[in-house]
Order: C-alpha cells, then sequence, then structure tokens
C-alpha cells in the first residue's frame, strides 16, 4: 500500500522523472505570446483613454456607458436570442408582476391596522 500511495508522487511512471519543461510547438505558442501582448497594449490604451474621458464625463455616466457597451458586446458573442427555449408570454407577464400588489388591492388590507395584526 505505501508504494501505491507514498513516495514522490510527481515523478511519473518511470520512477525518477520528476516535472520537466513541456514540448509546445513553437507556431502556437508564438500566436499566444501575440495574442498576450495585443491585449496588454488594448488595455494601456484603454486605460489612457478612460483617464482622459473621465475628465470631462461624470463617473455614473462613464461607468453606464462602459456596462453597455460591454453587455453589448456580450450579447455579440453569447447569441442569446437565437439559442434555447423561447420565454411564453406568460412567463413574461409573471415576470413583470410587482410581487406583493395583490395583497394590497384586497380590501381587508387597506387598513394599516389590520397590516400590523393588532
Amino acid at each position: 500500500m505505501e508504494e501505491k500511495y507514498g513516495g514522490d508522487v510527481l515523478a511519473g511512471p518511470g520512477g525518477g522523472g520528476g516535472l520537466g519543461p513541456v514540448d509546445v510547438p513553437s507556431a502556437r505558442l508564438t500566436k499566444y505570446i501575440v495574442l498576450l501582448c495585443f491585449t496588454k497594449f488594448l488595455k494601456a490604451v484603454g486605460l489612457f483613454e478612460s483617464y482622459d474621458l473621465l475628465k470631462a464625463v461624470h463617473i455614473v455616466q462613464f461607468i453606464f456607458i462602459l456596462k453597455l457597451g460591454t453587455a453589448f458586446f456580450m450579447v455579440l458573442f453569447q447569441k442569446p436570442f437565437s439559442s434555447g427555449k423561447t420565454i411564453t408570454k406568460h412567463q413574461i407577464i409573471g415576470s413583470l408582476k410587482i410581487p406583493g400588489r395583490k395583497e394590497f388591492k384586497d380590501k381587508k388590507l387597506n387598513d394599516p391596522r389590520k397590516l400590523v395584526g393588532n
């Protein structure tokens, strides 16, 4: 039992190998390095532009525009309207109803003393 669970777990089936460098094709690695550098550049440009934009626009408006832009791109990438089951008309109406509104329509509950439970 000790041989099965003891010893160097990372040594591998050969015995004393250990972890070493992994062979990765250089073309594949280069593609990811270029992509990483491109995203870092875009992040730097975005921070620079947002700093200049915040001098002219209020923070609340800036965050609203930022969230609106990211939501737009997420809708483009995820395509939520073209896949999955559709929502029925009954489900849309049910989600728009205000919870608890039915109780205040009742004539007995219009008296605030009855809401407290006196």
